[in-house]
């Protein structure tokens, strides 16, 4: 038989066997509509006398609209005793039969399998819950049909295509290619010489079935030594081209597909992602939730990933990345009785260099993803290796070629080996398979495929596994393997740091808020004065938590979701900062009393607290209601307490305190009395419009604003490269070829902007405490910038306020700072640590790093000299020799939610007000000796003030070295014991002593999940630590508390 015969004969049999996949039919017109969501609207006893007639096809809905159908089939008498299915042509919907939800229907899941042996006038109460998306044009209901399903006509259907499929990809004139034509030959002979329509084609196409599985179980055999390991699953967004009470239909017509799947194929598994998601179905959809559970028991059905949801990792601060990591493993433990040891992040935008340790210290050894082989310069140059983190931590990890949506098809399983770089010395590569992103996951089609080409010539072997078994298998031969000691940076999306300004700064105004909560909910725990006081509010600093985290997810922090995710975003964070407030003050109320006593017409006392693990000098204001013009301000020690009245208004003065020496984790006292004749206090500035004289610094101002001197009186020294200008406001046109939301061009700097205009610079402020410079500008398209350029007397940091009024479209808005520092390599604050990276690239990574990830601050120095700049709500940074950048705003379109990559929404983001605050931090030294982390931590956790006298109580703890950061402290998750977690900041070993205030009987070391690892020796409420380079470390400690 030639090549074109056989192709021929192939082309006309096809069609023949995949229309006995249904030799017997039945149309269902008639169903009930309903639009809009509706309780219950599946229970069969609903009452749905009201509801339209509708008679497919017929269009329905339209943009963001949900409507229910409903049907009551009786089994025709001609339909008994077959297999039975629906075959139902209709998107994004959800089958419900006789109440209870059923199988996800959508453009790749069209066919419901129904019963196996169907009686005469059997019933079957049929509901459908479909969601129209967001297109504009109407949807439509196209078909609906009882179906007879013949099952080996459909393998043999799926087989053939398989054969077909192989034979093209391995090309006409190889030997393989000849083998699997004269397969298919030998298969398709049972079917030539019979009638498609006659009695005997069924038995037929049964024949050739079992010809060709016989015979693919022995012959025809592949020779590639080797294994591709099939995981069945499903990327469910949580947020991204649709709202979040979507996600959980999302989920609910995944889940049913997966375990309808599993009724009909034995070896079937599934596995999936994302404790929150499991949350969903257990509280919406209990039915699904309870079959998961039965298969999980079975081990057919797998819960991996470790955190509450697929997590940004670039942005959150290290704690956000445990707590992910925390509530996720929680609930798959006490859900599932599953101890989860694999991070599955696929699709996450970049991996910071603290995630070794942190999963390490979680009890998770592996971690895997799929999006580094979107690099967009550089592929990674190896696909299965050792991650070693920042601390030296080690997880084997794996980032295979094939991608998320990965099919089981000889194209993708021919692509998954021959782009494997560790074919030869570990040949065993994942590849998963599954509709996704919006869900819907494996098809029969695909389990069919797998079958074939498991063992068939010209493709690698295959078999259907799971992550664990796969990473189980690897680990035994991991030896070899390469390590890859730096961050795992995505060469595409670098936008994401930046877009959507608001949810950054939201993000990091509720971790600090978070922080600082649960620090005074420990300290009314253990020492409070009142009832209330002393109830740790877990359940809502948890749920908060939760809330926070949902906000982590990829899509959403990133700023890549569409418009209305951002109004349940905005709802959440509200919440978030609601809650903090409320156990703040319970909290406080337990330790501040606002007593008659307290407060005379001739004083009132405010109490301060110091969040910080560090004994601090810093500026505060407060409100007091009075009319006085002057006044005496002390603290505990009766020690005057230097401080400048800001304003004053309908019986109210607001006062700028500059309060020394506050311990840690504890409070001082403040008494304001008023004072008769108003002191003279001496100004410590030399102002004009262009030039400020303070005691730490000289600068200067040149007409458009910027600056154009800094000089560093205690250093002695010019800090500005020369010539150079700084806080010099950069933009440039941002308009990426695609994935408009995510992407930064590398060329985007040679498209400057000259889009604003200098207005106007003047002096508002200039006080014995602080003095403040106010700059003006605009744009033509109505962008407003006003700056207050803040100086202290006390403090090296100048403070740059800044409010943006953004009517900006495509444009990309940066602030650079040219700095005369003899350096090429800033060092930038990440979660748990800082890294280094280069500002003069050499090579093609280096120079794809054009815009990189930072925390709270990026510093260049020299061996006695740098400077250091912070921030309280950004993330995206630039360097260039000795320049830094921060970038402050992006304004692309949304995007479009049928083609993001592609189109885009007509709708701008950061459109409106933005207020963000960066400063500078010239210092002696380098990074460490002047301690930049703690500056940057001052600015971002401010001292708290409240009105009242504070109880006398010592501070919780204070750490001896100041490269010891406290990250949280908060009450462990299971008993009355105390979590304190720190980490080394400056990336050497240290010997430190923790102090604690109150009375501790036991302290035990502990991973981060607060499981016990060594228990530590404590001696007159001190306990003395070992830390190695930017090592996390957890202890519990058992503290008496006050009772």
């Amino acid at each position: 038989m030639t090549r074109e015969m056989h192709t021929d004969l192939l082309t006309q049999i096809l069609p023949l066997v995949k229309s006995h996949i249904h030799p017997a039919s039945m149309p269902l017109p008639d169903w009930k509509l309903k639009e809009g969501e509706i309780h219950n609207g599946a229970l069969p006893s609903l009452n749905d006398a009201t509801w339209w007639k509708y008679t497919i096809p017929a269009p329905w809905g339209g943009y963001d609209k949900t409507a229910w159908f409903r049907n009551a089939l009786a089994i025709p008498e001609e339909f008994s005793g077959k297999r039975l299915g629906l075959l139902l042509d209709i998107s994004d919907a959800l089958l419900y039969v006789n109440g209870k939800p059923f199988h996800g229907i959508d453009k790749q899941h069209q066919e419901a399998y129904l019963t196996e042996k169907a009686r005469t006038n059997q019933v079957f109460h049929l509901a459908i819950e479909a969601y129209s998306g967001r297109k504009k044009e109407l949807s439509t209901f196209n078909s609906a049909q009882l179906v007879v399903i013949n099952p080996v006509a459909r393998a043999l259907y799926h087989g053939l295509m398989a054969l077909h499929d192989l034979e093209k990809i391995l090309g006409p004139s190889s030997g393989e290619s000849k083998e699997i034509k004269e397969l298919t030959r030998q298969t398709l002979i049972f079917l030539k010489y019979f009638k498609p329509d006659g009695e005997e084609y069924p038995n037929a196409i049964g024949r050739a079935h079992n010809f060709l599985t016989r015979t693919l179980q022995t012959e025809y055999k592949t020779t590639i030594p080797g294994l591709v390991h099939l995981v069945a699953q499903s990327h469910i967004d949580v947020v991204w081209l649709w709202k979040l009470q979507e996600t959980r239909k999302k989920c609910a017509r995944t889940f049913s597909t997966a375990l309808r799947l599993m009724e009909e194929y034995a070896d079937f598994n599934f596995t999936q992602s994302q404790a929150y998601l499991y949350q969903l179905i257990k509280e919406h959809y209990p039915d699904i939730f309870k079959e998961i559970k039965q298969r999980i028991t079975e081990g057919r059905w797998f819960p991996v990933g470790s955190m509450w949801i697929e997590s940004d990792c670039n942005i959150p601060n290290g704690e956000s990345l445990v707590r992910q990591i925390l509530h996720g493993k929680r609930f798959f433990k006490s859900e599932f009785g599953i101890d989860s040891d694999i991070l599955w992040l696929p699709d996450t935008f970049g991996y910071s260099w603290a995630l070794p340790q942190i999963m390490k210290k979680s009890g998770i050894r592996y971690f895997f993803t799929t999006k580094l082989a979107w690099n967009d310069t550089n592929p990674l140059p190896m696909n299965t290796f050792w991650w070693r983190g920042i601390d030296g931590s080690k997880v084997l990890a794996h980032n295979p070629q094939v991608g998320l949506e990965g099919s089981v098809s000889p194209k993708d399983l021919k692509k998954s080996w021959e782009t494997y770089h560790e074919r030869e010395t570990l040949p065993h590569v994942m590849q998963t398979f599954g509709y996704g992103d919006g869900g819907g996951g494996p098809t029969a089609e695909q389990i069919e495929t797998a079958y074939v080409v498991k063992t068939i010539v010209g493709m690698p072997p295959s078999t259907f596994s799971s992550p664990t078994q796969f990473f189980k298998t690897i680990e035994e031969q991991s030896k070899q393997l390469e390590q890859w000691n730096d961050e795992l940076y995505l060469e595409k999306h670098r936008g994401t740091y930046t877009t959507h300004g608001w949810v950054k700064k939201e993000n990091r105004r509720a971790e600090t808020s978070l922080y600082a909560s649960e620090l005074l909910a420990v300290l009314g725990f253990l020492a409070g004065n009142s009832p209330a006081s002393r109830r740790y509010p877990q359940q809502q600093l948890e749920a908060a938590w939760k809330k926070l985290l949902l906000n982590q997810f990829h899509d959403i922090l990133p700023g890549t979701a569409i418009p209305e995710a951002y109004d349940d975003a905005r709802k959440a964070f509200a919440e978030i900062q609601a809650t903090c407030l409320a156990v703040q003050k319970q909290s406080l109320a337990g330790f501040v009393k606002k007593e008659a006593g307290k407060k005379t017409p001739h004083s009132t006392t405010f109490s301060v607290f110091n969040p910080t693990g560090w004994e601090r000098n810093d500026y505060i204001e407060m409100e007091i209601r009075s009319d006085d013009k002057s006044f005496h301000i002390v603290d505990s020690r009766g020690t005057a307490v230097e401080h400048q009245v800001l304003g004053r208004k309908k019986g109210t003065v607001h006062l700028l305190c500059y309060v020394e020496n506050i311990p840690a984790f504890s409070f001082t006292q403040l008494t304001v009395t008023p004072k008769d004749s108003k002191p003279v206090v001496p100004i410590p500035w030399k102002m004009t419009n262009r030039q400020i004289e303070t005691p730490q610094q000289r600068i200067r101002f040149d007409s458009k604003g910027h600056i154009s001197s800094f000089y560093d009186k205690t250093l002695r020294r010019e800090i500005l490269a020369d010539g150079a200008r700084a806080n010099q406001f950069l933009a440039f046109k941002d308009t990426p070829k695609q994935w408009e939301a995510w992407d930064i061009e590398p060329d985007f700097s040679s498209r400057p902007i000259e889009l604003l205009k200098f207005e106007r610079m003047r002096i508002i402020e200039q006080g014995p405490l602080r003095a403040t410079i106010r700059i003006e500008m605009r744009s033509e398209n109505g962008s407003r910038i006003s700056q207050n350029i803040r100086f202290y007397h006390k403090s090296r940091r100048v403070d740059f306020e800044t409010s943006i009024s953004w009517r900006e479209r495509q444009t990309l808005l940066k602030v650079a700072f040219p700095f005369r520092v003899k350096s090429h390599m800033p060092t930038y604050e990440i979660q748990f640590g800082a890294m280094p990276r280069t500002s003069k690239p050499t090579e093609s990574r280096q120079k794809a790093k054009f815009e990189v990830p930072g925390q709270q601050w990026v510093d260049i120095s020299e061996s006695k000299f740098g400077v250091s700049l912070l921030n309280d709500c950004k993330y995206g940074y630039d360097a260039s020799n000795n320049t830094l950048r921060l970038t402050l705003l992006r304004s692309p379109h949304y995007p479009h939610a049928l083609e993001p990559w592609r189109l885009n929404d007509d709708r701008f983001t950061d459109q409106g007000e933005h207020s963000l605050t960066y400063s500078l931090y010239p210092h002696h030294d380098d990074w460490r000796e002047s301690e930049t982390t703690r500056r940057a931590r001052e600015l971002n956790q401010p001292l708290l003030v409240a009105e009242g006298t504070a109880a006398q109580i010592p501070s919780l703890a204070s750490i001896s070295s100041p490269g010891i950061l406290v990250d949280s402290i908060k009450k462990a998750e299971d008993n009355d014991e105390i979590i304190i977690r720190m980490h080394e900041a400056h990336g050497q070993s240290v010997k430190t002593t923790l102090t604690f205030g109150l009375r501790a009987d036991a302290a035990t070391e502990c991973d981060l999940m607060e499981q016990d690892l060594l228990p530590v020796k404590i001696a007159k409420s001190k306990l003395s630590l070992k830390f190695a380079p930017f090592e996390i470390k957890t202890i519990r400690v058992k503290f008496r508390p006050k009772r």
